[in-house]
């Protein structure tokens, strides 16, 4: 049949049409693959769909402690902490590690009260990690515990013992840490709740600190936990 040039008209715009739809599915599948998922748009809401999955987790890598303990090493002996609350931190770090900081210090008077009748509260670790190989060492490390008035008993400070394992245990869960140019870094704020075995458990903003040791605690006092 003879198509008319109205038809014809009818036909090019179906086909536009049709082809505008495919090209919208293809995108939207396209970004559905990229980020896990429609409702997935930012690097965070990834790493959070990660850590539900249980994909994350943190690598044997050597490091070196302020304190000179040994319990930051995953996974860790049968004898060491059940639950890890870590921090992401630089000694020079003007804002965000100041913050956190603060916050790890009020855990630490809370976690020091819990030990006292709680025996699970023992079993509960806080830990900053310095990202920043080439500046910090042992010294910065035990500086900046003085000055946030650290009890070894229950927060420890260390930093990798170089480059390629500090790369490997950012990487290994999923913390990013860029130079800001000015010499100092833009990073994940968050505080991280691990497991004897290095598994990523859980992610708190730095405000929800009540809220990551109360869990940290219940992981603690979990019978397959304390045993392990």
């Amino acid at each position: 049949m003879m198509r008319t040039p109205a038809s014809r008209d009818r036909l090019a715009r179906r086909l536009s049409a049709a082809l505008c739809l495919g090209l919208v599915t293809l995108s939207a599948w396209g970004a559905w693959h990229h980020t896990a998922g429609l409702s997935v748009w930012t690097f965070e809401g990834r790493r959070e769909l990660q850590v539900a999955a249980g994909e994350l987790h943190a690598p044997r890598v050597a490091m070196h402690t302020a304190f000179g303990d040994d319990e930051l090493a995953w996974p860790a002996s049968p004898t060491a902490p059940a639950a890890y609350l870590v921090d992401f931190i630089y000694t020079r770090c003007p804002s965000v590690c100041r913050t956190l900081g603060s916050q790890y210090q009020q855990m630490q008077r809370e976690l020091a009260a819990q030990a006292r009748t709680d025996a699970a509260a023992t079993r509960v670790r806080l830990a900053s990690i310095s990202f920043d190989v080439r500046h910090d060492g042992t010294a910065e490390l035990k500086q900046l515990a003085g000055s946030l008035h650290a009890n070894p008993a229950h927060w420890s400070f260390a930093v990798p013992a170089s480059e390629g394992d500090s790369n490997t245990l950012l990487r290994g869960l999923g913390v990013v840490a860029i130079t800001d140019g000015e010499g100092g870094f833009v990073h994940n704020g968050d505080i991280h709740l691990l497991d004897r075995q290095g598994r990523l458990r859980a992610l708190f903003a730095m405000d929800e600190w009540p809220l990551a040791l109360a869990a940290a605690s219940r992981l603690a006092a979990q019978p397959s936990e304390g045993r392990r």
